[in-house]
């Protein structure tokens, strides 16, 4: 059996005390150290996470709002100005051999004698004010002819903004079916009013702004032009077109100081701490002009 010498064995003895030492503190503080710095990391790009998801998902939703609006106010406007069509069986097709060349007969004598005439030049459309715009959407109300004798008065089709119909309410004589929208700027919602009601309902919430443009075509002539100002309309029924323009505003608080983004008015503005989305359509209104 080999043995080693005296003087190498006494510095094996001499080294194995260094070997089974401990963690230092420093080698602890350091550890420690690098183990906040990873955690600090993660939290950061959690957070960023966060806040892109947040961001992304607030501008889905601010995007379904103002599709929906604009699909509530379209169904009213779609129907602006339109009049009941008589559906008399004398001239349906086929039960005359002349029925094809027999006349269409609009906005026909109720049946009762108890509802009035729909004026279409003042009942159709109507706006107001510029910074703060509302504009009124009508259209003639009655009870379909095709709708049973014997149906109760809630068969009607025909709705308001808020989805009701004085009709059903047992007042026949409504003439129009009107809708007003408008932005409550106490409440940063867009807000409609319906046919013989006082309370505003809202649509949708966190618009900020809300605009609207008139398209307006002259008898007899070719040229088109914008009005934002209703009252430099001179005649509602030579307006053929309606331009909405909504900007939304999100909840969720976004690092943006010196980004920007082209508002309703036209000019540019700072996001600030907030997301803000601006949506803009445009309605052409049918059933305008003379029969």
């Amino acid at each position: 059996m080999m043995r080693l010498p005296s003087r190498s064995l006494q510095r094996c003895a001499r080294r194995s005390p260094a070997r089974a030492r401990g963690v230092s503190l420093i080698d602890l503080l350091i550890g420690i150290a690098l183990g906040l710095v990873v955690v600090a990391v993660a939290m950061v790009g959690l957070m960023t996470s966060r806040s892109i998801t947040g961001t992304v998902s607030e501008a889905s939703v601010m995007q379904q709002q103002a599709a929906y609006a604009f699909r509530v106010m379209g169904q009213q406007l779609r129907q602006a100005g339109s009049l009941e069509l008589s559906l008399s069986p004398a001239i349906m097709p086929g039960a005359d051999p002349n029925s094809a060349m027999s006349p269409v007969a609009f906005d026909p004598p109720d049946p009762a004698g108890v509802r009035s005439q729909f004026n279409r030049s003042t009942s159709t459309l109507t706006g107001s004010g510029t910074t703060s715009p509302s504009f009124t959407v009508g259209y003639q109300n009655y009870v379909e002819s095709v709708t049973p004798a014997d149906a109760p008065v809630t068969a009607a089709l025909l709705r308001d903004c808020l989805g009701r119909n004085r009709v059903t309410s047992g007042v026949p004589d409504a003439a129009v079916l009107a809708s007003t929208f408008a932005r409550n700027a106490d409440t940063n919602e867009l807000t409609c009013v319906g046919t013989g009601s006082e309370t505003r309902r809202a649509i949708i919430a966190n618009v900020t702004d809300m605009r609207v443009r008139y398209l307006v075509q002259n008898p007899g002539t070719t040229s088109l032009r914008y009005f934002a100002d209703p009252a430099n309309v001179a005649a509602w029924n030579n307006v053929y077109a309606l331009e909405v323009c909504l900007e939304l505003s999100g909840t969720e608080a976004i690092a943006a100081p010196d980004a920007q983004y082209t508002n309703c008015a036209g000019a540019n503005a700072s996001y600030g701490d907030r997301l803000r989305m601006v949506f803009r359509t445009v309605y052409q209104i049918r059933s305008q002009g003379q029969l």
